[in-house]
């Protein structure tokens, strides 16, 4: 049996814990060599005894932080010279040829703890912001390529399949027909797929969207209709009021497309769909529910823990699409699944009452 590999993150987070646990020990010592302490002096040694035991937790929380590998141990890197900066102020303020009050003693000695916590913060802010930029570079990198490159592949790809069907066209083997007619519509799915890049760049981009108060009712009639258009075999039965304002842009129609789309694709059975708006206050749910099979557990799963691995993956980007597009709207989605079928729910924000005197305003004669 082979041990654990010792790694960079390992080493870091080791290190921090130790710092945390000698700390605390020699924090918990001083107040116990102290005789009759003051309440000041309480204070002031639980004030570094905090930070000092939150080292000793770093076991827990670091890993989770966001950060992971090489920038665990910077940051660990980061806690070290904390601790020995405000250790050398300790130095210096004890060999200073001035008055030494009973006090100093705890306050340097809580402030090497403070130093170390502050270290810490301090770095792993850095590599924090050092992770998002790294995430935004490659996210752009990624969007280019499905933007791009794989789908004018896709289609140059498209193009000869186009030409190869063609001279199939002639009475010949069934089975090469068929194969032909897959790979197109394969193709087809994957150019649908890297469509999409572009709309999850968007979805992540909320904060360059005008989002105001707007009519869901309308939207939802007009992708039932297409839907009934593309799919006339779906029966959608619909239960909406008059109007209903939800915060949200021009991405609202892509969430109502993409379960829509979804339930009806992933269908067994002939499909029907049941679309119903309830208000609650200022939030709005749009329930979308229909009669096909529940979604395996492990969909479900993804999009719970919000992660995805190698063995437990989603069939595709839609509901994770819908998802971050309502998430940028201040809202979330909710899944349920029972024998008789599947429903979505998005819980939308309605306006404010910011919005409904602006609304006012402009329909002021």
């Amino acid at each position: 049996m082979t041990s654990s590999a010792i790694t960079k993150q390992s080493l870091g987070t080791g290190y921090v814990v130790s710092t945390g646990v000698v700390l605390s020990l020699g924090l918990l010592a001083h107040a116990v060599a102290t005789a009759s302490p003051s309440l000041i002096t309480v204070v002031v040694l639980g004030v570094g005894l905090t930070p000092a035991l939150a080292l000793v937790a770093a076991n827990y929380w670091l890993p989770m932080s966001g950060i992971s590998g090489d920038q665990v141990w910077t940051t660990a890197e980061w806690c070290g010279f904390g601790v020995a900066l405000f250790t050398l102020i300790n130095i210096v303020v004890l060999l200073a040829p001035i008055p030494q009050s009973s006090m100093v003693p705890s306050i340097l000695a809580s402030g090497v703890a403070v130093g170390g916590f502050g270290g810490i913060l301090f770095g792993w802010l850095i590599e924090l912001r050092r992770s998002r930029r790294r995430l935004a570079q490659s996210n752009e990198v990624l969007f280019r390529v499905l933007r791009h490159d794989l789908r004018n592949d896709l289609n140059v790809a498209l193009g000869h399949l186009g030409e190869l069907k063609r001279e199939t066209a002639e009475p010949g083997d069934p089975a090469t027909h068929a194969h032909v007619e897959k790979l197109s519509d394969t193709i087809d799915d994957i150019i649908g797929t890297a469509e999409k890049a572009r709309q999850i760049e968007f979805a992540f981009d909320a904060d360059r969207r005008a989002q105001q108060p707007v009519d869901i009712v309308p939207s939802i009639r007009e992708q039932a209709e297409k839907i009934t258009q593309s799919h006339p075999e779906t029966t959608v039965e619909l239960d909406l009021p008059e109007q209903s304002q939800v915060y949200a842009d021009w991405m609202l129609d892509t969430v109502l497309q993409n379960v829509i789309e979804n339930a009806v694709v992933h269908c067994e059975a002939t499909p029907t769909l049941y679309i119903s708006v309830e208000e609650r206050g200022r939030t709005v749910f749009v329930r979308i529910g229909d009669n096909c099979p529940s979604i395996p557990q492990h969909e479900r799963e993804v999009l719970d823990s919000r992660r995805e691995t190698q063995l437990r993956h989603s069939k595709g980007v839609g509901l994770w699409l819908t998802t971050w597009i309502v998430e940028s709207y201040g809202g979330a989605v909710h899944l349920t699944t029972s024998d008789d079928g599947n429903t979505v729910t998005l819980e939308l924000c309605g306006p404010t009452a910011l919005d409904e005197v602006r609304q006012t305003l402009r329909e002021w004669p």
